[in-house]
């Protein structure tokens, strides 16, 4: 296979902004240097009788909340990758696995409150990526995947697609959920997925998640584009692996054979091997069945890489979760630190786990692990 490297530099695409907002601090630095302290945004509820990771700084004020969150994050990338508003030929790709939820779920407590005007034409899933295409006023193309939670790997694969086929030099991929509510809560409380006490990803203890609120944006470019404007580079994206299971609603098949799909079809599409990674950032929902199913296939892919999961840190953020530990394998290869699974305690698996912040000089390559409700399997591989 030829080398990316001898292609086309639009073909090319690399990470010139980011932007991100978590439980545990408001911005990307903040959030990732409390990340690598070990620090954890999950506290326990008293009303709702369970952890959550809650974004404090906001109030019942913020109506829409996800939107609010998603577009602080996008200005944020935009001015890291130093560009101003308007960007006329910007793709944007914007998914949540909840949308506005939320809104909704206040809109049906309280049906004759007209809280503001189209109040529910405004909770549409599409009005996010809506909404972010209008903050731009982009005339390129606007996606809004949803692909429950694995839905931010999808958008970052779409938004380089759009670089890659010429559409736009540049494009935004972000992803955003405040889904802790009523309805969500119960559901994931009816499969008995939801922890009780604790959040102990990959642990002898682990008993599930907690919900957490957050966002994260790339700006993503043609190595063209950004030498153009001599851009500031995070990494580059390498390639992806998407399949799906076409199995359960919410368990994936027990064969793995569909994850283990997603993972050669990312590698072969990175043109790299198993032994090129330094660094996996699991799924890591703290489940007696997704760690169990990730655990076997790192032993038989990548027995030899470091890993950690980071919901501990910052909750499960659904649709968002994806993005934001995209962020974080963009970070650590930046700054050849490795993040810790935050809340393990007695590990249940025999793998190379990061459990406090690990200086990596050699990192090169990295890979983010998504899974979702309804067989969802999307790793997308990041390089120096």
């Amino acid at each position: 296979m030829k080398s990316w490297d001898r292609k086309s530099n639009r073909n090319i695409v690399v990470v010139t902004g980011i932007g991100m907002t978590t439980a545990i601090a408001s911005d990307r630095e903040k959030t990732w240097q409390n990340l690598l302290e070990g620090k954890s945004g999950i506290e326990f509820d008293s009303q709702l009788q369970i952890p959550v990771a809650r974004i404090n700084c906001l109030t019942d004020s913020h109506l829409f909340r996800s939107q609010y969150l998603l577009e602080k994050v996008v200005n944020e990338a935009i001015a890291d990758a130093s560009l101003e508003i308007p960007l006329l030929n910007c793709g944007v790709v914007i998914g949540s696995s909840r949308s506005n939820q939320r809104e909704l779920e206040l809109l049906l407590d309280h049906p004759h409150q007209s809280l503001i005007e189209n109040y529910w034409q405004t909770c549409q899933p599409a009005n996010l990526s809506a909404q972010i295409a209008n903050l731009l006023q982009t005339q390129a193309p606007v996606l809004a995947p949803m692909a429950a939670c694995a839905t931010a790997n999808w958008a970052i694969a779409q938004a380089c697609e759009l670089i890659r086929s010429g559409q736009c030099d540049l494009a935004i991929a972000g992803a955003t959920d405040a889904a802790i509510t009523p309805l969500t809560i119960a559901g994931f409380q009816k499969i008995g997925v939801l922890a009780k006490l604790g959040v102990h990803p990959f642990s002898q203890e682990r008993e599930g998640f907690a919900l957490g609120e957050g966002a994260a944006a790339l700006v993503l470019e043609s190595l063209d584009s950004a030498r153009r404007r001599g851009s500031n580079i995070y990494g580059r994206v390498l390639g992806w692996g998407i399949t799906n299971d076409a199995y359960h609603a919410t368990s994936p098949n027990p064969d793995n054979q569909m994850a283990e799909s997603a993972i050669k079809d990312c590698l072969r599409r990175s043109q790299i091997n198993a032994a090129d990674i330094g660094y996996i950032n699991l799924h890591g929902t703290a489940t007696k069945m997704n760690d169990t199913r990730e655990a076997a296939l790192i032993q038989k892919f990548f027995p030899d890489s470091k890993i950690s999961a980071t919901k501990g840190a910052t909750g499960h953020t659904l649709g968002a979760t994806g993005m934001i530990e995209a962020v974080f394998c963009l970070l650590a290869l930046r700054d050849r630190f490795l993040p810790p699974c935050v809340g393990m305690q007695t590990p249940a698996f025999d793998l190379d786990f990061v459990q406090q912040v690990t200086r990596s000089p050699d990192l090169k390559c990295a890979l983010n692990f998504s899974f979702g409700f309804g067989g969802q399997n999307a790793i997308v591989a990041f390089a120096q």
